[in-house]
Order: structure tokens, then C-alpha cells, then sequence
């Protein structure tokens, strides 16, 4: 019988992230991760270790699938890194899982999830973003509805009875048709799968599933706090049960944060000025 996996989709330096989550995961909502799996551009077998003694743990070496880097805007692919686009992988996962749960990394997991894993018709669940498309993107694309309403790539779930590798070849054909178009990441090639293939999503309550830290009122009853924009919770916004989580890690022996420098911390601020 397939099981449930929860997917992180991580650079090397948030591994210190992901392990706070699955702390979080093991806790209060351990029916979404039979096994958590891990695509990444490398990590320590120490910290795999590690991260295997909270959680089963399966690692995937991200390899993404376009030949010449070159044909994406260079300052969308500085800002995201190419890791973003490792999250058209959980569809193809999906052979071997039932559900396949995404989570962004900076997260925080307050109550169960495991209604996450209620089927939908169409094996699609993902969270509107409140922008259209157009707001995904450079500059139009003809092809497309740019008026629709885009999703957001924070948290979503794919199931099995979808078409799984029929929409995986599509995003990947798609993003390297339009790489040097994509603004805001992976997102807009899911935008466009949707409208191609006709998709109903499921949706994700943003209100539940996203609201930030620092809004007290969404908070009171939100399953997850998404600590979108900056600061983080590990530079700067404060969160008890993410300190609580992250001095266990360090206990273990887990890689810590390492902050940026003051060329990464100008670049960051004028990106984010920019947005």
C-alpha cells in the first residue's frame, strides 16, 4: 500500500529549517509523513543522520532538468535559486506515494494536518494566492489567462489519481519554454498546468494554512504560521516553539544557521524593496 510523504525542497543551508518542522510534524501531526523526503543541492550525512532519527528520511539530489541556466531571467534565478523549481518533483513522486504533502520551510506547524490528505477529485490541492497571473511573471504569455487568479508554490498536495506524469512533463517542457519569463519561481508553470488541463483545485485556506507570525488575529486559529518575507524565524522574528525546536536540533549535533553577510544582507533588501 503507497504511503504519505511530506516534501522539502532545500538548499544545503536550511537543513537547521526542515528539521524544525519535522519536530513539528512528529509531534502533532505524524499521519502526513510515513516518510519525509528530502530533494536538495547536498547535505551532510551527519545531518541526514540526524534528520532520520526524528523522521524516516529519503534524500533525491536535485538535478534540474534544463540544459542552459542561461535561459532564465538571471536575477528571478539568484533570488530563488534553482531549488525552487525542484518542487515540479512531487508530482513525479507520486509513483510511489499517495499523497504528497509540499511545505515551505519557513513554517511553523501549530495542530494536526492530516486533513490535508482528504481526497480531491482532481489530486490537486493548492492555496490561491490572491494575484493574477500576470503578477507571476516578466511579462506576458500568450498562451495563457493572464487575468485568472495565480496559486501560491508555499504548501500544496498532490494525490495519486491525478495524471501525475502527464502534468510532470508539461511543467518541465513549460519550463524551459518560458523560462526567461518567470518572475515569482515555479509558480507560474503551475498557473498555466491548471489552465491547460482544466484543473479544479482543491483549495488550501490561506487563513489556516498561511497566515503570518505577526498577525495575531489569523493566528488564533491558524494549523500553520508562514513566516513569508522577512525577517525569519531564525534572523530576527520570534517564535518560542521554533527556539524550542531549534536548541533541540543544535543539542543533536545539527548543522546551525550561518547568517548572510553584508553583501548577501544588500542584496536581500534591495531585492526585497524591489518586489
Amino acid at each position: 500500500m503507497k504511503k504519505n510523504a511530506v516534501v522539502f525542497t532545500i538548499s544545503s543551508d536550511l537543513i537547521f529549517a526542515v528539521a524544525n518542522l519535522m519536530m513539528d510534524i512528529k509531534k502533532l501531526s505524524p499521519e502526513i509523513a510515513d516518510e519525509v523526503v528530502i530533494i536538495h543541492n547536498g547535505i551532510s550525512k551527519k545531518d541526514l543522520l540526524l534528520l532520520n532519527s526524528i523522521l524516516p528520511t529519503r534524500e533525491i539530489k536535485y538535478n534540474i532538468p534544463v540544459d542552459d541556466l542561461s535561459k532564465f531571467n538571471q536575477g528571478t534565478l539568484q533570488y530563488f535559486t534553482i531549488m525552487a523549481y525542484a518542487k515540479y518533483e512531487c508530482l513525479r513522486l507520486l509513483a510511489e506515494y499517495k499523497n504528497v504533502i509540499y511545505l515551505d520551510p519557513d513554517m511553523v506547524i501549530l495542530k494536526d494536518l492530516s486533513s490535508l490528505l482528504e481526497k480531491c477529485e482532481s489530486g490537486i490541492k493548492m492555496m490561491p494566492s490572491g494575484q493574477n497571473v500576470r503578477a507571476q511573471l516578466h511579462e506576458d504569455v500568450k498562451e495563457y489567462d493572464m487575468s485568472e487568479e495565480g496559486v501560491c508554490g508555499c504548501i500544496f498536495v498532490f494525490q495519486d489519481h491525478a495524471d501525475y506524469m502527464k502534468l510532470y512533463n508539461f511543467c518541465i517542457l513549460n519550463l524551459n519554454k518560458y523560462a526567461n519569463k518567470l518572475k515569482l519561481a515555479e509558480q507560474a508553470i503551475f498557473d498555466f498546468m491548471l489552465q491547460e488541463f482544466n484543473l479544479e483545485i482543491g483549495p488550501i485556506d490561506n487563513k489556516i494554512y498561511s497566515p503570518h507570525p505577526t498577525d495575531k488575529e489569523l493566528a488564533k486559529n491558524a494549523k500553520i504560521l508562514h513566516a513569508y518575507g522577512q525577517p525569519k524565524f531564525w534572523n530576527g522574528l520570534e517564535n518560542e516553539q521554533w527556539n524550542r525546536n531549534y536548541k533541540a536540533w543544535l543539542e543533536m549535533g545539527g548543522s546551525k544557521y550561518k547568517k548572510r553577510n553584508i553583501i548577501e544582507k544588500t542584496f536581500l533588501r534591495i531585492k526585497t524593496k524591489l518586489e
